[in-house]
């Protein structure tokens, strides 16, 4: 290089300056600025040359609650808590997220190649679907903002067309939507009606059961305070049924170690116990005023009309439970309508999107300065040393060597 890796008497190599580095820059300019040049020149037309892109975006919320069972008293709070299972998947707690998985969907973007042909416009000579999907894939770009709206850009090298697959991924996310929807409903409403069935036999049976029982014995009155008790129990038995209803959903839904699911298993086993009490008495109902008299305290054939009482309540309980529960889970199966919500459909753009020329080129040329200039100071070392270990050495400083002719680098 220069004296600054001359070697010293006593065998230690000098000190390295900073004017030594400059030293070595200017000596290899020619070299590092041609080079450098050449590669941004390659850089700027490459850059030119490459399609430009237009994005489209358009923006999707989640859906909105209704409540449509407010009219129902205590009753609607019942149903309220089936209603995000009744709905299948447009009632979840996440539904954006599901529009995330749609969209992205193997299903969802072959609509889309379809529909406006992009084998043909991407140019892909063997007609493969797999390629035309993952090309549309590098094209597509959906996120959950921060404000929680999901957003759908497309890029294409027609502003029209980029505008039109931003707006057929909604048609598509709204027609796979509702398929899914209408599936998870269908199954939910199998299982209500299945219940429901069950329902009206039972309130059949103990009704002729009652009816047989109150003309064999003459029995059609109950005291208050035992009508009030069988009427509670009745009550929370009809509860304590409709949640294992609710709980055969969840763990269809979900499996059986998942939260919602043992949480409502826990419901169901206090449900019990409190039923339990009513039936048998507490310790603390034995030594306190009680509304309610314990069904073990009934005389014995009072005891068995009360039993046959109780057992119509349930039914009857459950039926003004089930009934509406029922209707509303047919009307979820059969709705057709779109639910996703548009915030904004995409327009065609104005301005390009990419490529970024600008970055392109100077990435390039920044790449390009800082290889050039360390293999300018591997050439300087190179062509700085006296002995050579091995023939790969050697081969290494010929190089250098031919390089620094061609660049006239004394």
């Amino acid at each position: 290089m220069n004296e600054g890796h001359a070697e010293r008497t006593d065998g230690r190599q000098a000190e390295v300056g900073i004017w030594d580095y400059f030293y070595v820059l200017y000596k290899w300019r020619k070299f590092i600025v041609i080079n450098v040049f050449v590669i941004t020149l390659v850089a700027v037309i490459v850059a030119l040359l490459l399609p430009v892109q237009y994005k489209a975006t358009a923006t999707v919320v989640a859906p909105r609650k209704t409540d449509i069972f407010g009219g129902l008293g205590a009753l609607g709070q019942s149903i309220r808590e089936f209603a995000p299972f009744l709905r299948g998947l447009s009632g979840g707690q996440l539904p954006l997220f599901t529009y995330l998985a749609i969209l992205n969907s193997r299903t969802a973007m072959e609509k889309v190649v379809e529909k406006f042909d992009l084998i043909k416009v991407y140019g892909i000579k063997d007609s493969s679907m797999e390629k035309a999907v993952k090309k549309l894939r590098s094209n597509t770009d959906f996120e959950i903002d921060e404000n929680g709206i999901l957003v759908i850009n497309v890029y294409d090298r027609d502003r029209q067309r980029a505008a039109d697959m931003a707006n057929y991924f909604i048609d598509v996310l709204n027609e796979i939507n509702i398929k899914l929807n209408t599936e998870e409903a269908r199954n939910n409403r199998i299982v209500i009606e299945k219940r429901y069935l069950q329902n009206l036999s039972d309130l059949r049976a103990a009704e002729d059961t009652l009816k047989k029982f109150q003309q064999r014995y003459g029995i059609y009155y109950l005291p208050e305070q035992t009508k009030a008790a069988i009427e509670a129990a009745a009550e929370l038995e009809a509860r304590i049924i409709a949640e294992e209803v609710k709980l055969g959903i969840l763990q269809r839904q979900f499996g059986e170690d998942a939260p919602e699911v043992k949480t409502a298993m826990i419901q169901i086993e206090e449900m019990k116990k409190r039923l339990n009490q009513m039936k048998e008495g507490s310790e603390k109902s034995k030594n306190e005023m009680s509304l309610f008299v314990p069904f073990k305290d009934v005389p014995e054939l009072g005891l068995q009309y009360l039993r046959l009482y109780r057992d119509y309540e349930i039914q009857n309980k459950l039926l003004e439970f089930i009934v509406p529960l029922y209707e509303q889970a047919k009307i979820e199966e059969q709705k057709n309508v779109p639910v996703v919500q548009v915030l904004d459909y995409a327009v065609p753009p104005e301005k390009k999107a990419r490529p970024f020329r600008t970055l392109i080129v100077l990435s390039v040329f920044a790449s390009a300065l800082v290889l050039f200039i360390i293999i300018s100071f591997v050439n300087e070392s190179l062509l700085n040393k006296k002995q050579f270990l091995n023939s790969l050495d050697l081969k290494a400083y010929n190089f250098a060597r031919k390089v620094a002719n061609i660049y006239k680098i004394s």
